[in-house]
């Protein structure tokens, strides 16, 4: 695809369906770290990415079409504020969706901020490869809390 596409839709939709997998959006504002994390979640059969959002206004005409299980939002992107709106309007207008927080750090504040967002489980870049998402993908999904970074519903 050429990249030219890229700046002109704030989004990419796959029309690929399977019931049996768990849909994902992956939502950041910087292309490669989307790209990365669709290639690193396709390895994994049970796990689709439906499409790809690099902005607010992106990420809402894909979800208006796009039913998926769960969002992958960077939360370090350059407007904070923005994420936090996203990550609620989710909550609100899409409430079973689960949302996956990817932070650039693991720390007391981050972990207060994710979960007044409503965030359903988090990852930080720096400890987290494509196996890593994928796990959390399931466990969020399936609420077996098995890994740490699963936020508890308050």
């Amino acid at each position: 695809m050429p990249i030219d596409k890229y700046k002109k839709t704030p989004y990419f939709c796959s029309v690929k369906q399977d019931t049996c997998m768990v849909r994902i959006i992956v939502f950041d504002d910087v292309l490669l770290y989307c790209h990365g994390m669709k290639i690193a979640l396709e390895q994994f059969p049970d796990i689709h990415v439906a499409g790809e959002a690099f902005c607010e206004e992106g990420i809402f005409e894909l979800l208006a079409h796009t039913p998926v299980d769960v969002i992958v939002l960077g939360v370090n992107m350059p407007d904070r504020t923005g994420c936090v709106d996203v990550a609620k309007r989710i909550r609100c207008d899409y409430p079973a969706t689960k949302i996956i927080a990817v932070v650039d750090e693991d720390n007391v504040e981050v972990k207060h901020s994710i979960t007044v967002m409503g965030i359903d489980g988090y990852l930080a870049k720096r400890n987290a490869g494509g196996h890593e998402l994928a796990v959390m993908v399931r466990d969020v999904t399936s609420k077996q809390g098995s890994v740490n970074n699963i936020i508890p519903n308050l």
